[in-house]
């Protein structure tokens, strides 16, 4: 995302300040990269906003069309389209071009990649610095988008103040160390949030120990996690949640297994016969839709339960080091080899291989996965001879591996040799029956960790939760409750306490109950009656209204809506035109 060069509301040719000058009753917060940037409006006349060296309002932002908008202000303020290329979002609504609306206190303004803040009166002398969760998150979404085109590096961390301070000496402290370009949010009271771009690992933890110890000599103890794109995950949601298993030292722990709806005790119960035997296993499913947890499920359940479980996330390596994480090297190999490396192939002897996002390994690494499979032999990096392996694969992945096959960018051979058995996990929002048992599971672990009692969930928070969509599945979940886990001091967890913001955006009628889950295997029949995945009328609307609220709230940015719904974006731009969706030109 480009930093916005804003420049203030510009003299007219005359010299003088533009109509209607007097008292700025209103201002703009402009979200910046390095902060927000207030700046006056004056107390009447009309303002163009864009990328043009002549408007009143000029954004360095690529998204924005050269004269965009315009915004004319008398006894009420209005915002109006000029046509622009890629649209004005006010809220999570989309102007329709050359048709004012009229902004109150408080709308947020989206243009391109920037987004500005109508607030009343005059703005503090100095630029914020600390923001809300809200928008860290919004931005994430945007930098991980960004990440996946290869245009950087991606570090999250989460400050934990184990007693309690005033918020002012912790901000101040904090923001002295942070370096151009890095971004703090108020997470809740006493935990916060620090985005850094295109930094390597070693310079963020440098970053963040500085803190810590600056905080210490404060007398403020901290402690800190953090999360890496790629390497803890691809989807925002991931980065959060690892961010803070890390600094809660295991607090918030892998999901427990939660069977409570039908679909769910029919994929359970082909995934204990699947376990039985030796059968490579194709878990498939939504982004933390809880691919790991089956597998281990897998795992436990055979006889090889007693044995090594190991797991290769195949997305968040490169290509040479997935193939010496997976074979192993021997000394010497390549520059930097001083000792042999035993990889995981030969390590997971007797037990479980897990590859996780099996869709993303290389081309050339399929090709020699295969051969592996077909000889059970592995060849160490730098080897000349083979050695004898006996593992049991399970792979996951949330592409669709059929159309991946048919684009030649998965191999046929390789997909026929792992789907030997498949698992199919439907999404959260098909098994509405286990959000509030997942929910009360992180909460008792929360409170297990923090020495005290678990909150209830009020009614209103449990009807909030059962009626939103959840498109980051469990993974959404458990950063949900334990947010609100932490922001709430008292017995119970109410609304207050949630992204109603973000969740109120969702159908408030009650999710459908789906038929058992559409796994299969081989000579396994779907049992009768049962509708495949998202073919009944209902989950098809919901899924229509999740990509239309995705988009929204992306500003129509297909590849980072479909990044925040954890859908491959050809299976993305496939359900635009399926849905008969418009595209963001249209």
């Amino acid at each position: 995302m480009a930093a916005p060069t804003i420049i203030d509301a510009k003299m007219g040719q005359s010299g003088q300040s533009p109509p209607g000058g007097g008292p700025h009753r209103y201002h703009l917060l402009i979200l910046a990269r390095d902060g927000a940037i207030p700046r006056r409006l004056p107390a009447g006349g009309s303002l163009t906003i864009g990328r043009d060296e002549d408007v009143d309002i000029r954004l360095n932002d690529p998204r924005a069309s050269r004269r965009h908008a315009s915004l004319t202000i008398g006894d009420t303020i209005q915002l109006e389209d000029l046509a622009s290329a890629n649209g004005t979002v006010v809220g999570n609504q989309r102007l329709a071009a050359r048709s004012p609306r009229r902004l109150e206190h408080g709308d947020v303004v989206g243009i391109g990649n920037t987004l500005m803040v109508l607030q009343a009166g005059e703005p503090d002398s100095v630029p914020r610095r600390v923001w809300a969760h809200g928008y860290l998150e919004t931005r994430l979404i945007e930098e991980c988008g960004r990440a996946q085109a290869g245009h950087g590096r991606i570090a999250l961390a989460r400050l934990h103040l184990t007693a309690s301070t005033p918020a002012i000496l912790v901000e101040e402290v904090i923001t002295d160390r942070l370096r151009r370009g890095e971004l703090l949010a108020a997470y809740a009271p006493g935990e916060y949030e620090i985005l850094a771009l295109d930094v390597g690992e070693s310079a963020a933890r440098g970053l963040i120990d500085g803190i810590v110890v600056a905080l210490a000599e404060e007398g403020i103890a901290a402690t800190a996690g953090l999360a890496f794109y790629p390497a803890d995950g691809t989807s925002p949601q991931a980065l959060i949640g690892r961010a803070a298993e890390r600094v809660r030292s295991g607090v918030v722990r892998s999901p427990g297994v939660i069977v409570e709806s039908a679909a769910m005790r029919a994929l359970h119960e082909l995934a204990h016969r699947a376990a039985v035997g030796n059968s490579n296993v194709l878990i498939v499913g939504e982004t933390g839709a809880g691919k790991e947890v089956l597998s281990e499920t897998v795992h436990r359940a055979s006889p090889r339960a007693s044995k090594p479980f190991l797991a290769l996330n195949c997305a968040a390596l490169t290509e040479s080091l997935v193939e010496s994480e997976l074979f192993g090297f021997e000394r010497g190999a390549f520059t930097g080899a001083t000792q042999a490396k035993v990889g995981l192939l030969e390590a997971a002897a007797g037990g479980t291989l897990f590859l996780d996002e099996i869709g993303e390994m290389p081309l050339s690494t399929q090709a020699k996965l295969l051969r592996v499979l077909e000889t059970r032999q592995v060849l160490r990096v730098g080897a000349t001879q083979t050695r004898p392996i006996d593992v049991r694969f399970v792979a996951a992945t949330n592409r669709d591996l059929e159309e991946e096959v048919a684009e030649k960018r998965f191999r046929e051979d390789l997909y026929f040799r792992l789907n030997v058995i498949t698992l199919e996990i439907p999404p959260l929002r098909e098994r509405p029956e286990e959000i509030v048992p997942l929910a009360n599971l992180f909460l008792s672990r929360l409170a297990e960790g923090a020495g005290r009692r678990s909150p209830a969930l009020s009614a209103e928070a449990l009807g909030l939760m059962r009626a939103y969509a959840w498109p980051g599945n469990i993974r959404e979940l458990r950063n949900v409750i334990e947010r609100a886990f932490v922001l709430c001091a008292g017995p119970e967890i109410t609304i207050d306490h949630l992204p109603t913001d973000k969740m109120r955006r969702r159908p408030a009628a009650p999710l459908p109950v789906t038929s058992p889950a559409t796994a299969t295997a081989p000579g396994v029949a779907q049992p009768s009656g049962a509708p495949a995945f998202g073919e009944t009328r209902g989950l098809k609307e919901l899924e229509r209204q999740a990509i239309v609220d995705a988009l929204e709230r992306c500003h129509f940015n297909q590849s980072r809506a479909a990044e925040l719904l954890g859908m491959p974006r050809r299976t993305f731009c496939k359900r635009l035109k399926e849905y008969a969706i418009p595209r963001p030109r249209a």
